[in-house]
């Protein structure tokens, strides 16, 4: 593996320790939207291609599902991704709502809408916490909503065309409301020239904190 995109051990670990605390604060900001405790996941760091990445995300790449992405840009920049398979994402929009009996036809109105929302929240929550942790100004663009099978998601980018053999580096971190049997994931997409970026954030952030 090249070495702009290899990650040592200790790389791996302070990514994974900035995504639990990154993440603590979006779930405790969804945990109040929802009123309702929410469990995390260990994070993974990975690098792969574009087509696996699809894979990681969705067993089934042909399954639909729904997502809000919101590129953002600072000293490394990528795509934060909020997902759900689209059935939990319309049971969420019920929760947010709170209302048990919503028609399915006019949860699906309200879709867009609502976790376009919860999205805003959660990413820019994990974003800024990313962003004062590195010590480093974090802007975004608006989030947008979308639907379609995993490899879809990836590619609707308007600011680049993607291909499927893209080499990205994949940060997923699982999130469940175990008592309403719903489960999402957060994931960060960075491609080489932004990986290499990141590194070089880690690497002052392990060497403020040794």
């Amino acid at each position: 593996m090249a070495d702009d995109i290899y990650l040592s051990e200790l790389q791996r670990d302070a990514i994974t320790e900035l995504l639990n605390i990154g993440m603590g604060r979006a779930a405790a900001a969804l945990s109040e939207m929802v009123s309702e405790e929410v469990h995390l996941s260990v994070p993974s760091v990975e690098v792969l291609s574009r087509t696996e990445a699809a894979h990681k995300i969705n067993g089934n790449p042909s399954k639909r599902i729904a997502a809000v992405r919101q590129h953002f840009q600072g000293p490394f920049w990528g795509d934060a991704i909020l997902l759900f398979p689209q059935e939990k994402s319309l049971e969420l929009v019920r929760i947010l709502l709170r209302e048990e009996n919503i028609p399915l036809e006019t949860l699906t109105e309200l879709e867009r809408d609502a976790l376009t929302e919860v999205g805003n929240i959660i990413l820019n929550s994990c974003l800024s916490s990313l962003g004062d942790m590195l010590n480093y100004e974090v802007t975004s663009h608006l989030p947008i909503f979308i639907t379609g099978t995993a490899t879809e998601v990836l590619e609707n980018d308007n600011t680049h065309s993607p291909q499927q053999d893209d080499v990205v580096m994949f940060l997923r971190m699982d999130f469940a409301l175990r008592s309403k049997d719903i489960s999402g994931y957060v994931a960060f997409i960075l491609e080489i020239p932004s990986i290499a970026q990141f590194k070089l954030r880690i690497d002052q952030y392990l060497s403020g904190h040794t």
